[in-house]
């Protein structure tokens, strides 16, 4: 008599390789990128020290007192302990330094960088604009951050770069403690730069092509304050925004990394800015424009714009309380510009009107406004 045995105890099969695959295959893959990560990151980590012992164009050099790699696996995160920068060659003979510098790279994309300043920030340099250089001391701490990101661009000396800054401080040759001489507050301040490009036809398409030697820019400031209320009496020390964007034609080529230098080279090179939106609210000024500005021969501001000015009775009343304009002006004004206003149709207490820098002043049609200082 035969015996069969019950299912429970028959051999069960195997399982087919190919369930395993899948694991198999992402196990290998994890295994390959924690590899290359961590080759990447030790490159990135020879190549951080062999930059600080390199002798940079214009004589920047750098240094720090701790590096630190991590971020794996979504990216690479160079730490730097009490970073700084000088430029000794440089004009002003600048020094920069900071509490930490982050610098956060993506693995597959080392072009591209976002890095993050903390703490406080001391900037010194030399002011060479007068006929007896003077040495200043620049404190300043964004308590909502400083991120800046950059991307490089092959072939050209500056790539697209973009800085954020919240709830800034600066003071300026003064301890935090101590009252100091002059003091700038600003809840946001932003800048973006890059090359700037141009629409060209071809025979099949048109395409994007780069300008040489010009870049885009658009820069904002909210809620801005300086400490002297007399440091412009017309406007005062509050503003609430200023916003512009434009174009930077015949950008130099620098020897150095110096403002000054950049500035001087620009102006021999005819070099220009071509604002085409710029929006102004600073106490009684409230102002859109677009025109072309340049440096004078003293390096002070030189140009002309079309504006578009609201609510100029609150800035012809503002001219009289600086006493730059008599009571009596400022009424006959705020009547021929509001005859003015009704022919141009710009709205009420609205006004199309020129605005000129020269010589070192500005002007608001035919109104004095402010002195214009050198820019460096």
């Amino acid at each position: 008599m035969t015996h069969t045995p019950p299912e429970a105890t028959a051999k069960k099969p195997r399982p087919p390789l190919r369930v395993f695959l899948p694991m198999i295959a992402v196990g290998v893959t994890f295994a390959l990128y924690s590899l290359y990560w961590f080759i990447v990151a030790d490159k990135l980590r020879t190549s951080f020290e062999a930059f600080a012992k390199t002798a940079h164009p214009g004589g920047v050099a750098v240094g720090w007192n701790d590096l630190e790699i991590s971020g794996y696996p979504y990216r690479i995160a160079a730490t730097l302990a009490a970073p700084v920068a000088t430029a000794p060659q440089a004009p002003e003979d600048w020094s920069w330094q900071a509490e930490s510098l982050e610098a956060d790279f993506l693995p597959y994309n080392l072009r591209h960088v976002v890095l993050k300043i903390g703490g406080e920030q001391l900037f010194t340099y030399r002011d060479v604009s007068g006929s007896a250089p003077k040495s200043h001391t620049l404190r300043a701490t964004a308590a909502g951050g400083t991120w800046a990101s950059y991307v490089d661009v092959p072939g050209l000396p500056v790539g697209r770069l973009a800085i954020d800054i919240g709830n800034l401080v600066a003071e300026l040759d003064g301890a935090p403690q101590s009252a100091p001489s002059e003091r700038f507050a600003a809840g946001r301040l932003q800048l973006h730069l890059r090359p700037a490009e141009e629409t060209v036809k071809t025979g099949e398409a048109p395409i994007l092509a780069s300008l040489a030697g010009s870049y885009d820019l658009a820069l904002q400031g909210d809620d801005m304050a300086f400490a002297r209320a007399d440091a412009l009496p017309v406007l005062g020390s509050k503003i609430e925004l200023i916003a512009v964007q434009a174009r930077l034609r015949n950008v130099p080529r620098n020897e150095h990394a110096s403002f000054v230098e950049f500035s001087r080279n620009w102006m021999q090179r005819g070099g220009t800015l071509a604002i085409s939106d710029l929006v102004v609210k600073w106490g009684p000024l409230d102002m859109w424009a677009q025109g072309e500005l340049t440096l004078d021969a003293e390096a002070r501001p030189k140009g002309t714009f079309q504006a578009e000015v609201a609510n100029y009775p609150a800035l012809l009343d503002a001219l009289v309380k600086a006493r730059l304009v008599k009571e009596r002006d400022a009424q006959l004004a705020k009547v021929g510009l509001g005859l003015f206003s009704e022919l141009q149709g710009t709205g009420e207490n609205r006004i199309r009107v020129p605005i000129t820098m020269t010589d070192g002043k500005l002007y608001l049609g035919p109104l004095f406004v402010s002195k214009l200082d050198p820019v460096y």
